[in-house]
């Protein structure tokens, strides 16, 4: 639907801080002009830990907290709890980090953007509104 809200996944956020697909970025750019993209601190965490430098860290601390963030309140822990059992009794294994995203996302009916295999094992089990991003790195050099 054309009013979705999206809350972008970590996986998507690096592929478009390296630049490395421009399909990458033509998705998310026009949905972060339209306010239609969301954060939350557990993908922030995901993104800060991984900074380079003092000078990385502060300007994407910068950058996300200019971001909506949706709250991981008591609702999200519930949903996140129920499905992290739910799933594991269908045999799906996945990250903490991504099941608590989904929960997330889950929870405030937004669709999740990214492009981690985990989260469309979680969609069909769940019900996760996803968009799997196809991510075509480019590599200089290379055909």
């Amino acid at each position: 639907m054309k009013s979705d809200i999206f809350l972008a996944d970590t996986t998507v956020w690096v592929h478009y801080l390296r630049g490395d697909d421009p399909a990458v970025r033509d998705r998310i750019v026009p949905l972060i002009m339209a306010d239609r993209v969301m954060t939350a601190d557990i993908i922030i965490m995901e993104i800060l830990r991984g900074a380079r430098s003092e000078k990385s860290y502060e300007t994407l601390h910068n950058d996300f907290a200019a971001l909506p963030r949706l709250e991981m309140d008591a609702k999200v822990w519930e949903r996140a709890w129920k499905t992290g059992y739910s799933l594991r009794q269908k045999g799906i294994n996945v990250p903490l980090a991504d099941t608590l995203i989904a929960a997330i996302a889950l929870e405030h009916s937004c669709v999740l953007l990214h492009n981690d295999r985990h989260f469309n094992m979680m969609a069909k089990a769940t019900g996760l509104k996803e968009e799997a991003l196809p991510v075509r790195l480019h590599r200089p050099g290379k055909s």
